[in-house]
């Protein structure tokens, strides 16, 4: 395998693998709770521009649907980051909870019958098909495992703050700025008035 085929495949490999054997689903909740090991954290913070994954928890329903093969996954994700801050470029702690869904199906069977369903009554009143909702357009299962861990990323993804920023932290460019202490322990909202306030001093001396 040539260089180029190296760099395709790495970047094919998920940072995160955690295959789950369909088999085990039945119509009765499967649950479990998936972590990623450190080196996998790692490489997740890597992936997603973090500059830390401090934990990453996830836990998971999984059930087959009635009346079809499509699995609902219902999961609960809990992670510990840290980004930089926009404004400062310091590197802050945040907090992630969040709920999500999924529907997975063997990709011979991925059309449900809902779906078909619907389809043919569209195509019968001559109606353009409108976007399916996610559970009626299931995601393929690819050699009879659904990989979690892929799964989880993803949506720890969807969830991160684009624009993370301290409390305390305003753009120099807005109506204030970041407080600034003076050594004489003055405090200032921005520079122009520590200019301002040592302008006046001086032509007090």
């Amino acid at each position: 395998m040539n260089k180029k085929n190296n760099n395709e495949q790495a970047l094919l490999t998920p940072e995160w693998t955690c295959l789950f054997d369909t088999e085990k689903v039945e119509r009765t909740p499967y649950t479990l709770t998936i972590e990623p090991t450190q080196d996998e954290k790692l490489a997740i913070a890597k992936r997603l521009g973090l500059e830390a994954l401090d934990e990453l928890t996830v836990k998971l329903v999984l059930q087959r649907n009635p009346g079809n093969m499509v699995i609902h996954i219902q999961g609960l994700l809990s992670a510990t980051v840290s980004q930089k801050c926009v404004v400062t470029l310091e590197p802050m702690k945040e907090k992630i909870e969040t709920e999500f869904e999924a529907w997975y199906a063997d990709a011979s069977q991925a059309v449900s019958f809902t779906r078909a369903k619907r389809e043919r009554e569209l195509e019968k009143d001559n109606i353009e098909k409108p976007v399916l909702d996610e559970s009626e357009d299931p995601e393929p299962i690819v050699n009879g495992h659904i990989d979690l861990g892929e799964l989880a990323v993803q949506h720890l993804s969807l969830n991160l703050n684009p624009y993370p920023r301290k409390q305390d932290a305003i753009f120099a460019s807005g109506e204030k700025q970041i407080l600034k202490t003076q050594g004489n322990g003055d405090i200032y909202s921005n520079p122009f008035e520590a200019l301002k306030n040592w302008r006046e001093k001086e032509s007090k001396n």
